[in-house]
Formats: C-alpha cells, sequence, structure tokens
C-alpha cells in the first residue's frame, strides 16, 4: 500500500482506517512542510521579542494572564505535557490511538499551529515505526480538546519516562480485519523512556519549543478518532442487520412486499432504499417465501406422526398406516413443487389438493379410533396427536394469505435506513473534524514572499501579533451530539433484531416453527435463553443512550465553564455497537436454527441467504442444535463471523450488497 500523504485537508474515512488498521504509512505533503514553517517563524518571531501570546508566553486556562519568560517557555511546555498526562482507565485499542496520531498530524499539516515541521514528522514517525502509547480512556471532557489522553501521546514523543508504550515482544490480536491490539492487557505496556524507544524502535525523542505542547495536546482528536472508529463498525454492522433481517424474513416465512422497490420510493430517503435493496437480494428466488406451503408445519406433523408410531401398545395396522402418511408427508418436503403441475392454476390450490390423500388418511385412522370407543391412555393419546396433526395440516396452506407481518420485520428498512441516514450525516461531521484545525490559539500567517527565507525576514512583530487569534476550535460539542445521535442509531438496530429473535423462538407467533426452535421443548429449553441475552443487551444499551453532551461540568477555576463530554458519548457509543453485533448474532443463529425447520431438501433459499446459511453450516462450531446443550459457543463462532466481516466477505462476491 503506498504512503498516505497528508496535508491537513484532505483526509477521508476510509484513508484513516487504514492507518488505524491495517498500518498504511504516512508522510507530510510538501505543501504541509511548508505552509508548517511559515507558521513556525510567527511563532519564533513572537517568543523572540516577549510578546504577550496565550500558550506561547502566558499560562493556560485560568493562568492566561500569568506572563512567562521566553527562557522558561520550554519548561512552560514539558510541564503543560507532564501535567495534564492524568488520564486513568482502560488502554485505548492501538486503532484509535493510530487514528488519534494521524487525525493530531493532520490538523497539525494545515499550518495553523506554529509548531516546528520536525515535532510533525516525529508524529509521523511513531505511526510509521508502529509505536502503540499506552492512552487511558478516562479523563477527558472534550473540551479544551482531549487535553489528558493527548498528553499521554506527547509523553511519547518526547520520550517522558512516566509515559507508556506497548511492548513489541507482545501479540499482536484483532478479531476485526486489519492487524493491530484490539483488547491491549494494561501490563503489556513498558516505559516510554528515550532508551526503549531507540533500542526497540529507532525513535529519537525530542524536546519541546515554544507552543509545541499546547500545539500537541489541544483538540478533540481522541474523541474524533474513536467517533471513527465507531461509525465504520456501524457501517459494517448495519449491513449485518440487513443480512439478519432477511435471514429472519426467511424464518419466519414472511411477506417480501414490505421491500418492494416501489415502496421505498414513495419515501425515498436513501438509507431505506438501499437497505430495502439488500433484503430483495437476499431473499431472491426464495422457494419459502415463494410457495404458498408452509413446510415447517409439515415437519411439525411428521414429528408428531412419528412419536405416534413410538407408543406403546398402538395396533400394527395403525402403525403401519402412520408410517405410509410420514413416507408421503416426507416427499412433500422434499419437493412441494412436485404438487404443482399447473402453471395456469392456483398454486395454493394445487398444493392443497396435494395435502388431501394424507388429511384423509389421517381422519379415517381417527374416526377409527371414535368408533373404537376405548378409554385406554396409548390410544387416547394417538387419538389427540392425530386430531392434532389434521388440523396443523390444514394450516399447512392457508386458504387466506397472510398478508403482512409484524412490524420488527415489515419495517426493517425503515428503521435500518434510517440508521444508515444517521451514519451517512455522522461520517459527514467527522470528516470535517478529520480536517479541521483545533488549536487555540490558531495562527493565521501574514502574506509574504513565497521563498521562506524571504518571508521569515519580512515578517514584522505587529503583524505576527495580529495573526494570533484565540478561539474554541477545542470544543468538541459536533463531535459529541454525532455521537450521541449514532449511540441512539445503533441501540435500534438491537432493539428491532432482539424483536425479531423473540418471534421466531416464539411458539405462538413463528409460523409454525417449534417452540423454542427445537424438537419437545419442556424436555428441552432450546433456544428460550439467547433471547434472555439479546434482552438483556438491548436493555443495557437503552441505558447508555441518555446523551452525555447535555452535561456539563466546570472545569479549570470555572474559566472553562461548559464542556462537551465528547470522548463519553464515544466509548458509549463503542459499547452499544460492540452489544449490538452481539445481539445480530443471536438472530443469525435463531434463524440459522429455524431455516432448518423449514428448509426443503432441495435447498433453495433465497440467493443471499443460502450463501450466508452455507458459510454457518460449513464453519467449524456452528450445526443445528437437536437437543440441549451449551449455546455460548455458537454465538461467539457467529459473533466472530460478523466482526471478522466474514460473512460479508462471502456475499459480496456474488451480491453486490450496498
Amino acid at each position: 500500500m503506498e504512503y498516505l500523504q497528508i496535508d491537513g485537508n484532505s483526509l477521508n474515512i476510509e484513508q484513516i482506517i487504514q492507518v488505524a488498521r491495517n498500518r498504511r504509512r504516512v508522510k507530510l505533503s510538501p505543501a504541509a512542510m511548508e505552509s508548517t514553517a511559515r507558521c513556525r517563524a510567527v511563532v519564533d518571531m513572537l517568543v523572540k521579542h516577549n510578546v504577550p501570546v496565550y500558550g506561547l508566553t502566558t499560562g493556560f486556562g485560568s493562568k492566561r494572564n500569568v506572563f512567562i519568560d521566553k527562557e522558561d517557555t520550554r519548561k512552560l511546555q514539558h510541564n503543560l505535557v507532564r501535567s495534564h498526562a492524568s488520564g486513568i482507565g482502560k488502554p485505548l485499542s492501538e486503532d484509535v490511538v493510530r487514528a488519534a496520531l494521524l487525525l493530531r498530524a493532520n490538523a497539525l499539516a494545515k499550518g495553523q499551529s506554529g509548531l516546528r515541521t520536525l515535532v510533525l514528522e516525529k508524529i509521523l514517525e511513531i505511526l510509521n515505526k508502529d509505536i502503540y502509547p499506552w492512552v487511558p480512556d478516562q479523563g477527558s471532557v472534550s473540551a479544551s480538546g482531549d487535553l489528558a489522553p493527548l498528553s499521554h501521546l506527547a509523553l511519547v514523543v518526547i520520550g517522558d519516562p512516566g509515559g507508556k508504550i506497548y511492548d513489541p515482544a507482545n501479540i499482536i490480536k484483532s478479531s476485526r480485519p486489519g492487524n493491530y491490539v484490539e483488547y491491549p492487557d494494561g501490563e503489556g505496556f513498558i516505559s516510554s523512556e528515550r532508551s526503549n524507544l531507540k533500542n526497540l524502535f529507532g525513535y529519537e525523542a525530542i524536546d519541546l519549543e515554544a507552543k509545541e505542547g499546547l500545539a500537541l495536546t489541544n483538540g478533540v482528536q481522541v474523541t474524533c478518532a474513536v467517533g471513527i472508529i465507531n461509525a465504520w463498525d456501524t457501517s459494517m454492522l448495519v449491513k449485518h442487520s440487513d443480512i439478519a433481517s432477511a435471514m429472519s424474513l426467511e424464518t419466519i416465512k414472511g411477506i417480501a412486499g414490505a421491500f418492494d422497490e416501489r415502496i421505498a420510493n414513495a419515501r425515498p430517503y436513501q438509507g431505506q432504499k438501499i437497505s430495502a435493496a439488500n433484503i430483495r437480494l437476499m431473499i431472491e428466488n426464495s422457494s419459502i417465501l415463494s410457495i404458498p406451503i408452509n413446510l415447517a408445519m409439515v415437519r411439525k406433523v411428521t414429528v408428531l406422526l412419528k412419536e405416534s408410531t413410538e407408543i406403546k401398545g398402538i395396533p400394527e395396522d395403525f402403525k403401519s398406516s402412520i408410517e405410509k402418511i410420514i413416507s408421503s408427508l416426507e416427499k412433500i418436503r422434499i419437493n412441494p413443487h412436485n404438487l404443482i403441475t399447473d402453471e395456469k392454476e392456483n398454486k395454493a390450490s394445487q398444493l392443497r389438493r396435494g395435502l388431501i390423500p394424507c388429511q384423509t388418511e389421517i381422519q379415517t385412522l381417527i374416526r377409527k379410533l371414535f368408533n373404537m370407543d376405548t378409554d385406554e391412555g396409548s390410544l387416547l393419546t394417538l387419538r389427540e396427536n392425530l386430531v392434532q396433526g389434521a388440523d396443523i395440516l390444514e394450516k399447512a396452506v392457508p386458504k387466506i394469505a397472510s398478508v403482512q407481518d409484524d412490524y420488527s420485520f415489515r419495517c426493517a428498512s425503515q428503521v435500518h435506513g434510517a440508521v444508515r441516514n444517521t451514519l451517512s450525516h455522522v461520517m459527514e461531521l467527522l470528516t470535517v473534524e478529520a480536517n479541521s484545525a483545533t488549536d487555540n490559539p490558531l495562527i493565521f500567517p501574514p502574506e509574504g514572499p513565497e521563498d521562506l527565507n524571504e518571508y521569515i525576514s519580512s515578517l514584522t512583530v505587529e503583524k505576527c501579533a495580529e495573526s494570533v487569534i484565540s478561539g474554541g476550535n477545542f470544543h468538541g460539542e459536533p463531535i459529541a451530539l454525532a455521537m450521541d445521535y449514532l449511540t441512539m442509531g445503533v441501540s435500534e438496530l438491537g432493539s428491532i433484531s432482539e424483536r425479531r429473535t423473540a418471534k421466531i423462538v416464539d411458539g405462538r407467533h413463528n409460523n409454525g416453527l417449534p417452540s423454542l426452535l427445537i424438537d419437545k421443548s419442556g424436555l428441552n429449553s432450546g433456544f428460550m435463553i439467547p433471547q434472555y441475552t439479546a434482552a438483556a443487551l438491548v436493555s443495557e444499551n437503552k441505558s447508555q443512550c441518555f446523551p452525555a453532551s447535555v452535561d456539563s461540568i466546570p472545569t479549570c477555576e470555572n474559566t472553562e465553564d461548559h464542556v462537551s463530554m465528547g470522548l463519553i458519548a464515544a466509548r458509549k457509543t463503542r459499547t452499544v455497537l460492540e452489544n449490538t453485533e452481539k445481539i445480530i448474532a443471536i438472530e443469525l443463529l435463531n434463524s440459522f436454527q429455524g431455516l432448518h425447520f423449514r428448509y426443503p431438501f432441495n435447498r433453495e433459499l433465497g440467493k443471499g441467504n443460502q450463501i450466508v446459511f452455507d458459510l454457518m453450516e460449513q464453519t467449524k462450531g456452528i450445526e443445528f442444535v437437536s437437543e440441549d446443550r451449551i449455546l455460548a459457543p455458537l454465538i461467539s463462532t457467529i459473533l466472530n463471523l460478523v466482526k471478522s466481516n466474514e460473512i460479508l466477505n462471502q456475499l459480496t462476491k456474488h451480491l453486490n450488497l450496498v
């Protein structure tokens, strides 16, 4: 992969992911080098003449009016980094830290922060040499930026022994596509003292000059990094949500018409149109959805009849007749299309007529049992089974077809599409933030000659002082609000998924599937508890949806009297996203199990659903559950298929999912 050249203005989300997760190398554009050097010349002029400028020759925050002699400017910057490195909590994953390094470098590359080009190159060297700084996930209020987390990054830039770096001797492992440390062990980090950096990575640490500590720590790049990783993974999750809903639709033998292109075009939200199109692709050519016979009900009758043949004491002639009925029903399950002989005639009528011989035989046996006028327990049980079987078989081809499904199925594209719309908006905001200067103060170098030396000679103290403007671009409100918005959207993906799962396991509402998706429920609990797990995760997600951005606690002696809590918002999004991936995995597991009961033996699932079903069937550790077993490993295995994008990879070989 070629080097990514950054200029402060053109970085996109995909490029950030390439650097964060696939270790793409980065370099500065010539224009960025030039603009950075010109901006630094302004800082040097102001420091040389002891001009009072916030963060250059003054203290920080509430100490903004305390003047600092130019002899102490280096110490001021180092004091800032060390004192602000006060975060606590678990270490952020390597992809987030790499994204934060890239984002900070890109913000500084705009040439409005006043640091030396050398410092910017050192940030990129840390990236390119795969140095992974320890950055704790708690301690930022995201205004003035992510001061604590970015200070922990800056400790590594200067080789401070109080900082930490990931020991390269440790294993690098991620469950998602890429090559990075996803769940770092806090014990896997060592001191970022200069000797470790040099001996392990060949990195020479530097000392900071005026303004550089502030430039390294003032911005919301950690919040933005978490946000970008969240948004990217959500873009994968919403596809998996479409896939899971399509699998569930076929499992429940639902109504495909809800995803008709005309429905989506009548309310032309782009997200809804995409989700509906994805679901249509997944269920295309589905035999289960197109043929008006409920094979799960046919199977249920065969199971009931097989149990009847095992009743002790039933007459042999009854047993022989029942076995013949079972054989006939199995042939229908193998290929129900054999009952359709006239394409012009109504399919349901032909299928209903094809079941008549079996129904007649069952009714004959029932009449015989009634005529026997017996109270023998075995024969009464047999009679009850036959009556129940006749009733189920009557419903296998309904005389009045169902016209619409419950909302969790019928409205999947509307809900998933709304999340897509949310995600699109959030990605726009994150892209703007990724290409923004968020330092304070910002420097807007005066115009002058193109040649750098001539430009420096043309500068005056007055022009330089006028070019420095204090502002508030470090405030994380845009990202905080975006993350709260995304959290609610992702939570809805989990909420509607759990409702589909609940329907699939409910024997009263799953359109003929066995209760709890297992034979002999009662003796077996089947898939009862995975739905509990999904429900617990959904409830936990709801508790995380209170917006962090509506809270604010004044800091820095009440000078920073409104803050965004953006990193908290982004971390909550992460929690909800990972919970929702588990909920989707549970839905896929239930669909995989349920389709076995409805599955025609000639394997004619929808085009996309067949690919997913086959992948799951071929994956070690995933199998049909015929009697109670521990289900946690199955959920984990399917979760890995989701997180690794293996399902998407298989589908995109054959389908154009968006």
